[in-house]
């Protein structure tokens, strides 16, 4: 079951309530299935020992007529009331959840685990950002307010370690983070003037130098405007900065300034301090990264989750400080691929066309992704519990469930196999065998 951390406005949804079947144990494989009916089982338990593993009959396709899920943006996938067929309580504690069983067991390899590594604060995590040169991964804090430190986990020792540490000069809630010829490029949402030890800063770009913990501002405006808070960020072949920005610092209470413009993604050069808007149609910019080959870029829209009037810490004070989030069930939860295209322009810049939509959330609203080396893409739910894993046209081969919302996911070690994902709460460890990238 999907768990929110909000109040949400909830939708009603209407089920309808038939005679159910009696379901029967299969002695074999311990599946609950439809014996009576002759029904195949929509779940089943497959893969490796190493993990639980489920798989969806062709994909869920087909579930008996007495189905229903709540509209609620609250009740995720494994939520769905299924009452004519009980093998879909299997969904509920699986950690993969396979939907395209051939593919999702070779992401998955011999042997795949899931292990919850670290208990965070209930705040919002991001930034993922491995440092092969270190072997330890960067991960920041976004809050609570006027936090200026971030995390570092030193993958050296075993079990690994998990420290605070802050850069020089101090950073205010970077949010976003791609690690280009050895620095880490943030994208920095923290909006303040009025921040601990005298800093004042606006959002914006930043580079973290890892070996010295040195930082410099790159961008902090848009021709005198404020940006509303830049949340993730790419960097191409070229050394050109991707980045999205959203008004979420604002309903996070880490900007005390409303957006002074459009929630648009951009292009920034550093070598030359040119800022261009690259895309202005979606609600919510959120996640974004490139193909392996940099001729497709793909960015989430995370429309569903937009900011209100109202604060809360949420159902039971899960948040540790009142936020102003609101859930719209009916609003842009999408993945949209684009061309990016060679300029004829004298300076050669980029440009992006044939934007498509290829994905809409499974529950939750897509947050931060990254691509792997085999071009799958690996997108985080954002306040939801899981990770979708899709080919590159958008087709749904696995999800990965933890016990924590997932806002971004980064890979480490030798063989780019382990997948950390961060959220509020929790920080968790997947060991399979999809890479990830080499930067």
């Amino acid at each position: 079951m999907l768990r929110y951390i909000l109040n949400l406005g909830a939708l009603c949804a209407v089920s309808v309530a038939l005679v159910p079947r009696q379901p029967q144990l299969d002695s074999v494989s311990g599946t609950l299935s439809i014996r009576a009916s002759g029904a195949k089982p929509t779940v089943t338990k497959c893969g490796p020992s190493t993990a639980n593993v489920v798989c969806l009959n062709n994909n869920g396709a087909v579930l008996p007529p007495s189905f229903s899920r709540d509209a609620n943006a609250a009740v995720g996938y494994a939520g769905t009331k299924v009452p004519d067929d009980p093998s879909w309580q299997l969904l509920a504690n699986a950690s993969f959840m396979l939907f395209d069983q051939k593919r999702g067991l070779e992401v998955l390899g011999k042997a795949p685990k899931i292990e919850k590594v670290f208990d965070v604060l209930n705040v919002i995590h991001e930034a993922p950002v491995y440092v092969p040169s270190q072997n330890k991964l960067y991960v920041a804090q976004d809050g609570p307010p006027g936090n200026l430190s971030s995390l570092v986990i030193d993958l050296n020792v075993n079990p690994p370690t998990l420290k605070t540490f802050e850069t020089t000069p101090a950073t205010y809630q970077p949010n976003g983070a791609a690690l280009h010829d050895g620095k880490i490029y943030w994208a920095v949402l923290g909006n303040n003037v009025s921040l601990p030890n005298g800093l004042q800063q606006r959002p914006g770009i930043a580079r973290l130098d890892p070996a010295t913990g040195k930082v410099e501002t790159l961008l902090n405006n848009y021709y005198g405007f404020f940006f509303s808070g830049p949340n993730d960020i790419a960097v191409d072949r070229n050394g050109d900065v991707w980045f999205t920005d959203s008004d979420y610092a604002y309903g996070l209470g880490l900007s005390d300034v409303p957006s002074q413009t459009q929630l648009l993604t951009y292009r920034f050069r550093p070598s030359t301090g040119a800022v261009t808007v690259v895309e202005d149609t979606l609600n919510h910019p959120n996640g974004i990264a490139f193909a392996p080959d940099g001729r497709t870029l793909y960015i989430t829209d995370s429309g569903l989750e937009s900011v209100g009037k109202t604060a809360t810490r949420g159902q039971g004070d899960f948040y540790n400080y009142p936020i102003k989030i609101d859930f719209i069930g009916t609003a842009k939860r999408n993945v949209y691929a684009f061309d990016v295209n060679s300029s004829r322009s004298p300076d050669g810049s980029p440009y992006l066309s044939n934007k498509r939509v290829i994905f809409q959330a499974v529950e939750g609203a897509p947050d931060g992704l990254k691509v792997a080396a085999n071009g799958y893409l690996v997108v985080a739910s954002g306040l939801s519990t899981g990770v979708d894993i899709l080919d590159p046209s958008g087709a749904l081969i696995a999800r990965i469930q933890a016990t924590h919302p997932v806002e971004n996911i980064a890979w480490s070690g030798k063989d780019l196999k382990t997948l950390w994902l961060v959220g509020i709460g929790g920080i968790t460890r997947v060991d399979f065998d999809l890479a990830g990238p080499r930067a």
